[in-house]
C-alpha cells in the first residue's frame, strides 16, 4: 500500500485496481450489512463514471460518499493481503471525492 505521500493518479490507480481480481470468499460476505460486491461495484461504477466524464452527479457523489464511509470502515478488520483490494478501492473514492470538491470550489 502506498503511503499518503505517495499521489498516484486516480488513472494509474485505477489501472492497478482493474488488474487486481475481487478477492476469493467475498462474494455473498457482508460485514455489518455492508455488502462487499456491492461496495466494489458502487465505487467501481462512480470511479469509472468520474474518469470518463470528469464529472458526477448528486446521486452518484452521495452514493460514492457513503461508500467511502463503509470501505473505511471495513479495511481495518480485514487481514493485510484482503486489506489491500478494498484500501485500493477506499483511496480512489478519497481521491475522487477530493476531485469534486475542489471542482466545485472552484466553480462557486
Amino acid at each position: 500500500m502506498e503511503t499518503e505521500l505517495e499521489q498516484p493518479s486516480i488513472s494509474d490507480l485505477w489501472q492497478r485496481h482493474l488488474a487486481a481480481p475481487f478477492r476469493k470468499g467475498f462474494r455473498g460476505r457482508d460485514l455489518n450489512g455492508i455488502d462487499f460486491v456491492m461496495l466494489d461495484a458502487n465505487i467501481a461504477g462512480c470511479v469509472q463514471t468520474f474518469l470518463e466524464r470528469g464529472k458526477l452527479n448528486l446521486f452518484q457523489t452521495a452514493t460514492l460518499g457513503l461508500s467511502y464511509r463503509d470501505v473505511s470502515f471495513v479495511v481495518p478488520t480485514l487481514n493485510e493481503q484482503d486489506a489491500e483490494y478494498f484500501w485500493r478501492l477506499e483511496r480512489l473514492a478519497k481521491l475522487v471525492l477530493r476531485a469534486i470538491a475542489l471542482k466545485n470550489e472552484s466553480a462557486a
